[in-house]
């Protein structure tokens, strides 16, 4: 089962990097394996532009979406300030709380991030 993970988690960055630092010396993230990995430029800014300096400096990309073989129908980010600027760029409100160092959410809504992300966004399948 290990060695299917892993392919699953192939192209996953193990050292993310502040928003600001990415925006500023744009500079290239890598996935564990050595690969180069992109963010889009566009999605960079659009994300900046929904937060203030010091989120910017707080803010790891890629942001990592859990998604668990024990439950096959949502996934969660564990990273509470980005589910709180992902809830202020999709205008959620109170929908998908964050709760218990979770931010839960329906698996087809994480996969639509994912896509809609340009990169800013990764998954890992547990």
């Amino acid at each position: 089962m290990r060695w299917e993970f892993d392919k699953l988690n192939v192209g996953i960055v193990t050292h993310p990097r502040s928003l600001q630092s990415i925006l500023r010396d744009d500079a290239s993230l890598e996935t564990k394996e050595g690969a180069r990995y992109h963010i889009d430029r566009g999605t960079l800014d659009r994300l900046a532009s929904a937060c203030s300096g010091t989120e910017r400096e707080r803010l790891r990309l890629p942001v990592t979406i859990h998604f668990s073989a024990d439950v096959q129908d949502s996934a969660y980010v564990i990273d509470g300030l980005a589910a709180e600027i992902l809830r202020r760029l999709e205008a959620w409100d109170a929908a998908y709380p964050y709760r218990d160092g979770k931010m839960w959410l329906p698996q087809s809504l994480a996969v639509d991030l994912l896509l809609r992300y340009g990169g800013a966004l990764q998954r890992l399948m547990l």
